[in-house]
């Protein structure tokens, strides 16, 4: 009886370590990957810091567009501001510049005004030189007919010359610091200085009789 104990307690001895490696691998397959799932976690980790930095960016260029945004509409509005205070003043200086160019223009033609002063200068001529009778000279009756009236409206058409150049000059010395002016505006100006000019030129030639002498009544011998 001793002796089959002794068997069966070396058998059992000499089949242990024959059977520790199957247990180890069992073990080995039911115990969880660690290391891998280490891994998985950290590149979770990974992805949700990118994530995080992705929305940081996305919330950083927002932040950009809207003050850039910001800055558009500003700048619309000021270029806007701009525009119309820039509509104003060419209104104002197209303005301007006709009337300096109709003035001119009236300078040369002459006007009803003129015209009128002048019939009324002859009239009142005519009435001096029948009040006078026989006793007024031709030459005062041809100056008091002709001669009076002509240099009244050369008088008006002369006045009328000067404030073209007046309107004119100080309208282009305005737009001369405005680069942005509008062209027509400056020519229209510059148009009523010149034909101001030739105006009044005209206008004291006609004063001074310097285009056609006044009309002279020969004596009684020649």
């Amino acid at each position: 009886m001793a002796t089959e104990s002794t068997k069966t307690t070396q058998t059992t001895t000499e089949k242990s370590p024959a059977d520790e490696p199957a247990d180890e691998a069992v073990a080995a397959e039911e115990t969880p990957a660690r290391p891998a799932d280490g891994l998985r976690g950290k590149e979770a980790a990974d992805a949700h810091a990118d994530n995080a930095d992705a929305d940081n960016a996305a919330d950083a260029d927002d932040n950009a567009d809207d003050a850039y945004d910001g800055d558009g509409d500003d700048e619309a509005g000021l270029d806007a501001q701009d525009r119309a205070a820039g509509r104003r003043s060419d209104w104002a200086g197209g303005a301007f510049a006709v009337v300096s160019a109709g003035l001119g223009l009236a300078s040369l033609t002459g006007t009803s005004f003129s015209e009128m002063l002048r019939e009324r200068k002859s009239l009142l001529g005519q009435i001096k030189s029948n009040a006078q009778g026989s006793g007024g000279s031709a030459a005062d009756q041809v100056n008091a007919l002709y001669g009076a009236p002509w240099h009244t409206a050369a008088v008006v058409n002369g006045i009328f010359a000067v404030l073209a150049l007046v309107v004119g000059g100080l309208l282009l010395a305005t737009l001369s610091g405005r680069p942005e002016a509008r062209g027509w505006v400056k020519a229209v100006a510059l148009g009523g200085v010149v034909l101001g000019l030739i105006g009044l030129v005209v206008a004291g030639g006609m004063y001074f009789d310097l285009f056609a002498a006044q009309p002279e009544v020969p004596s009684a011998g020649q």
